[in-house]
């Protein structure tokens, strides 16, 4: 009997030790169906695109058939309704506490000619603790997303406050809390080109390196794909999930190093209902395993807002509300807004935090601060010079009932974590990231393989160069040789070295711009350093300019007319292709510098410019303003280049057909005189043009660096 697969997941919490006998024998029959499915090894050659043997799932998530209080979600696999528990290994608990959070952004003012500051964030305090899913909420603007930025470190500049995680202080831009937390922005910045087996291996080399086996590896990805409901999908692209599969994807990437804090920012936008229950679903099983999980979400259902523990809701930059979720209402309705019967919770907490039904927002935020401070006055008391110490109380009222209970959970795991700090303590700490050759390496092939099947873009440049040089080819059909022909090869060597900087320079302007994202992404949890990345990227397109550069020189050298000999041919060759890589060099930067628009506008406008110096102008004729631009001018040194191969290096006297009575151009010389390239120092030219590339990759690789850097 064919059962429909389906992804489905359903987000109320069940509970299976009431019928143990069912679980074991769905279980039973999910091994079965497994073990026949069938698997092929992905172009990283480290794991099976399907799943494998259910029985292999051992080591990194355990399967625990009756669990006692657990929240365990129904999941849909292989047809079959089950009720399973998946876990990762527990990670030791991870509490962030912050106090007075500030933000200000500083922006100069040209009307008034000074800088202005404005503080989107007016001293938040609150905590995000372990096994918990916590959700930011708020109007759009209120702060949220800038408050997520800021506990995930990925916003540092004009923060002020403390933030102290496990009673450590952590700087805004701490390096060791990233090695323990990963960042899950709002657009899932995947890889479209890879498999989902593939971004999985390749992560999984990244972030574990090689110090643990293939077999080790490859259980590990079946484990995490299974456990995300993506086990059938591992020979599919990225580009062909739906919403729900490509964030659920984004988690399992970030959780083959099993951080123990997770950020996600708005992990529901742009999916259905079904695909939303699914995600905070999986979060909140997430979360249960010890992991401290918070997440912007905007407006979500009434369902969705139940599977929350925590709330913490910004509006205007101030806190509005932080505690359960299950306490929001009574917390109104003590403030005397009542939510109307059959309303989503969500829903009224958002209008109230807008001023609807009258409310006074002050009142609300007013009361919301007086009650952080009752709670944590019972259990906590934080240094007021935001030291490294964070002194706990030996006793609190119990008088506080449920609240200060929930609000003193941080105490009792502190007393399980004196002396130590929040470093790595499980099997993961002992892996290490592969080596500065190896990401190399590994992105290098990730590039390769990408380009091979997004073939399309390099099938164009190909035909491109082909085409344009046999048009060129046959536009100016043998006019190499000929003394009265020489103005004409002039314009088709300048054509040519034209062709060379526009295909080198545009070809790669937006390159940096398509996948920033995923590169943010990727460098900010901690995959790869910059330099191999660049390195890689560098390996990959320099090789295809240079063969598009040699398929159009070879074409259009032959038609024309220009071949003398291997020697001149050859310098020729070297000069387009010395060109055309300098000219990449600069769509490298200017990509990299400038948004998309700007980059399209700019990069043909400085091609341009720097083609002016050296067609048809000669030095002492330019405004000695300009003539600094001479001497950086990378296409002058090529076009002198090309020029001196074709007309200098004595070559003898040219070709005069007898139909013509007078050749000027007869002797090459003059030609050379006339256009001021006699003297021409093709090895200082080409010292140049290397320079201009070298300086052109370093700026790049600096401006990226503070792209990714800028804090």
């Amino acid at each position: 009997m064919n059962v429909q697969q389906s992804e489905v997941r359903n987000p109320r919490p069940t509970n299976n030790v009431s019928n143990p006998t069912a679980a074991m024998a769905a279980t039973a029959l999910a091994i079965t169906t497994t073990a026949n499915t069938t698997s092929s090894s992905g172009a990283f050659g480290c794991c099976p695109t399907a799943n494998g043997e259910s029985s292999s799932i051992d080591d990194s998530i355990e399967l625990n058939d009756s669990q006692e209080g657990g929240n365990n979600n129904t999941l849909y696999h292989n047809g079959l309704l089950e009720k399973q528990d998946y876990h990762f290994p527990k990670r030791p608990p991870v509490d962030i506490v912050f106090r007075d959070i500030r933000y200000d952004v500083r922006r100069f003012n040209i009307a008034k000619a000074k800088f202005e500051s404005k503080e989107i964030l007016h001293g938040l305090n609150g905590s995000f603790k372990s096994g918990e899913l916590t959700a930011i909420m708020g109007p759009s603007g209120a702060g949220k997303s800038t408050l997520l930025n800021i506990m995930a470190g990925y916003v540092s500049s004009g923060v002020s406050g403390m933030v102290q995680v496990n009673g450590k202080s952590r700087s805004h831009n701490s390096e060791s809390f990233r090695k323990l937390s990963c960042y899950i922005q709002q657009h899932d910045a995947l890889r479209p080109w890879l498999t989902v087996t593939e971004a999985m291996t390749c992560a999984t080399h990244l972030k574990l390196g090689f110090g643990i086996g293939m077999a080790e590896k490859r259980r590990l990805i079946e484990k995490i794909l299974f456990m995300l409901g993506l086990e059938q999908k591992g020979n599919t692209p990225t580009m062909g999930l739906s919403g729900g599969q490509k964030k659920r994807l984004a988690i399992a990437l970030e959780m083959i190093s099993n951080p123990p804090i997770l950020f996600l920012d708005e992990p529901t936008t742009g999916l259905d209902s079904s695909s939303c229950a699914q995600c905070i679903s999986l979060l909140k099983r997430l979360a249960q395993d010890g992991r401290t999980i918070v997440c912007t979400i905007h407006t979500p259902s009434a369902l969705l807002f139940e599977m929350f523990d925590q709330l913490y809701t910004v509006v205007q930059g101030h806190c509005f509300y932080q505690g359960p979720t299950k306490e929001m209402l009574p917390f109104l309705g003590d403030l005397g807004y009542h939510c109307p019967s059959y309303h989503n919770p969500a829903d009224f907490m958002m209008e109230i935090a807008v001023g609807e039904y009258g409310a006074d927002v002050g009142k609300v935020i007013k009361a919301a601060l007086k009650k952080y401070y009752e709670i944590s006055s019972r259990c906590i008391e934080l240094d007021s010079t935001f030291d490294d110490n964070v002194k706990l109380m030996e006793s609190y009222s119990i008088g506080g009932g449920g609240k200060a209970e929930e609000m003193c959970k941080l105490q009792k795991q502190q007393e399980a974590l004196d002396n130590s700090s929040y470093e790595e303590e499980d099997i993961f700490s002992k892996t290490k990231p592969a080596s500065l050759v190896m990401q190399f390496l590994l992105l290098f092939y990730r590039n390769l393989l990408m380009t091979r099947r997004n073939y399309f873009l390099l099938f164009c440049r190909i035909i491109a160069h082909a085409a344009v040089a046999t048009i060129f080819g046959y536009l100016y059909l043998g006019v190499g040789p000929n003394a009265n022909q020489v103005l004409a090869n002039y314009v088709y060597l300048y054509g040519s070295m034209l062709m060379m900087v526009y295909t080198g320079k545009m070809a790669v302007v937006l390159s940096f711009q398509i996948e920033m994202e995923s590169l943010t992404r990727e460098h900010f949890n901690r995959w790869y350093k910059l330099g191999p990345y660049f390195l890689s990227v560098l390996v990959l397109e320099i090789p295809i300019q240079i063969c598009c550069s040699l398929i159009y020189v070879v074409i259009s050298y032959h038609l024309t007319g220009n071949y003398v000999n291997m020697e001149r041919f050859c310098i020729f060759a070297l000069f387009c292709v010395a060109g055309s890589i300098c000219a990449q060099s600069w769509g490298f930067f200017v990509g990299a510098t400038l948004s998309v628009k700007l980059a399209v506008f700019i990069g043909p406008i400085l091609a341009v410019l720097f083609s002016v110096f050296g067609f048809c102008t000669r030095y002492v004729d330019i405004t000695p303003v300009f003539k600094w631009m001479w001497h950086i001018s990378y296409y002058r040194a090529s076009f002198h280049g090309i020029m001196n191969s074709v007309y200098g290096m004595n070559r003898g006297d040219l070709h005069c057909p007898e139909t013509q009575i007078y050749c000027h151009f007869k002797n090459p010389v003059l030609f050379q005189k006339d256009m001021d390239i006699e003297h021409v120092d093709m090895q200082s030219n080409f010292v140049l043009i290397m320079l201009i590339i070298i300086t052109m990759y370093i700026s790049t690789v600096l401006v990226l660096w503070y792209k990714l850097n800028k804090r």
